[in-house]
């Protein structure tokens, strides 16, 4: 056991008091027996050896006792000194589980949400981006050039580019091309044609092509043009696409 240097003293002080006190007391027991034997009176002074032995035994026993009052105080101490130390560990611990918790929590909720938006961007792929213009009729200096006999023919004719924006990192599966003319209530599932195909005056070029539009999207675009002089048309395009 490891003791401070108060209480160590007093354990000593204790010991040699009460070693000392039974040395005396035995010495005079001996010698009161020694003069009984002898038919000597027993004087006052030989009566109070045993006393003082007596005293000092009680001072003895009160040392003894102020160093076992002392020792338990300090087994206190470091009972609550390491019963601290271990709530601190704990406390510690604790803190730690519950940060890694949060985190392990907010990086699930992010591949959650990533993932709901990789799931919302295929939807989106699969469904396809739509973009339609008007194609007004053919014109010949400013003047729309009405009838069957028209110069205005497909060389002549201006080419409009029909676009549809699309993510950045997308990767083009497939290009649907429709035109019908403006007035025509044809549904758009009636009226999807081929690439490079005349469709009466009007067609789509052979290939689509792409062009950026900021940091997170392009452009997909496909030409179109309408040589007729007499009805507008509508060109309408539907990207699909996938990551």
């Amino acid at each position: 056991m490891d003791f401070s240097d108060p209480i160590t003293a007093a354990l000593i002080g204790a010991s040699a008091t009460v070693l000392t006190a039974l040395v005396q007391l035995r010495y005079s027991w001996r010698r009161e027996l020694k003069d009984r034997e002898r038919g000597q009176p027993i004087t006052k002074k030989t009566r109070r050896g045993p006393f003082m032995a007596v005293f000092v035994l009680m001072i003895a026993a009160a040392a003894g006792g102020f160093f076992l009052s002392q020792y338990v105080i300090s087994l206190r101490y470091e009972d609550r000194d390491t019963l601290r130390a271990e709530l601190q560990t704990q406390l510690a611990m604790i803190s730690d589980s519950a940060t890694r918790l949060e985190e392990a929590r907010l990086s699930e909720r992010e591949e959650v949400e990533a993932s709901v938006l990789r799931v919302e961007a295929m939807r989106r792929g699969e469904e396809g981006a739509a973009a339609s213009v008007v194609v007004g009729p053919c014109k010949l200096d400013g003047i729309a050039a009405p009838g069957p006999k028209s110069a205005c023919g497909e060389q002549s004719a201006a080419r409009v580019a029909v676009c549809a924006r699309v993510p950045a990192a997308a990767s083009v599966k497939e290009v649907q091309l429709y035109t019908r003319f403006e007035d025509s209530q044809q549904p758009w599932a009636d009226s999807r044609v081929p690439a490079g195909q005349d469709t009466g005056q009007a067609k789509f070029v052979d290939k689509h092509f792409e062009r950026p539009d900021g940091d997170a999207s392009k452009q997909v675009c496909h030409g179109f043009v309408n040589w007729s002089g007499e009805k507008a048309r509508l060109a309408r395009i539907l990207v699909r696409y996938s990551f």
